[in-house]
């Protein structure tokens, strides 16, 4: 029983030390793809001074002045009971940072961008959504329940939005010698990314609670192994106190 016990005593730590680890790391790497997904992904964006949407127009005198933008749409669209936020995107041009779903293989890229599309979404969403009037749907395994990824095309006509832009995220590397923002877009304003914003802040006090908690799981644990070996030697202790009573050695 004792020996039952020390085993389950460092069973029980490992796999509640374990446990916790694999909880945290699985949290932080799905706080980062929603950080990813609505923007907070270190990349600088355009948007309007008054939080409104931009005209499509705007995009193209942007591109055609020099400067490396990529068009987003987002927007809700509710499918009977079911919510779904989708973003719109513009594949050629947005950087390989703030890419999603990977469509580079195969003719995926020309099913995304060519009507009908195609509609990227959890395999949880999938389920919600069987039955709908929608584009093709695929699943991607990193992307958020609730969320749906298309091309900017489809986006706007799902969304009722024809010619309209959300934001415009800049791509990092940008040419020198580009006219400034206010002589193409003055109703644009630069958006820099939050590095130190409370979604980071929280996940960051999110975690560590989780690592503590972890420790505490495994002291809990290795108490349960020192109570189960003090036991054994308190249980044999008259037994040794006899034998040296009867004259044999600490030794022997």
């Amino acid at each position: 029983m004792q020996l039952l016990m020390l085993l389950m005593g460092l069973a029980l730590a490992t796999a509640l030390w374990s446990g916790v680890q694999a909880i945290n790391a699985e949290a932080r790497a799905s706080y980062d793809r929603a950080a990813s997904i609505f923007g907070q992904d270190r990349l600088e964006q355009l948007v309007r001074a008054d939080g409104g949407v931009i005209p499509q127009h705007v995009f193209v005198e942007l591109r055609r002045a020099g400067w490396l933008v990529s068009p987003v749409i987002e927007g809700q669209l509710r499918l009977g009971a079911t919510r779904l936020h989708v973003i719109g995107i513009e594949p050629l041009s947005l950087p390989v940072e703030a890419q999603q779903v990977d469509l580079g293989s195969g003719d995926g890229l020309l099913q995304f961008i060519m009507p009908p599309g195609l509609i990227y979404v959890s395999p949880e969403t999938a389920r919600q959504l069987s039955g709908q009037q929608l584009p093709p749907i695929r699943t991607a395994a990193n992307i958020l329940p609730g969320i749906a990824i298309t091309d900017i095309g489809i986006a706007q006509g799902l969304l009722e939005k024809p010619r309209q832009i959300s934001r415009l995220i800049l791509s990092p590397d940008q040419p020198e010698g580009r006219p400034s923002l206010a002589a193409i877009a003055p109703k644009l304003v630069l958006k820099k990314p939050d590095a130190q914003g409370d979604l980071a802040r929280l996940t960051d006090s999110f975690h560590l609670n989780l690592t503590a908690f972890g420790f505490l799981a495994f002291a809990v644990g290795l108490f349960i192994v020192y109570s189960a070996i003090g036991l054994a030697f308190e249980q044999r202790r008259p037994t040794f106190r006899t034998l040296r009573s009867l004259g044999l050695s600490a030794r022997r």
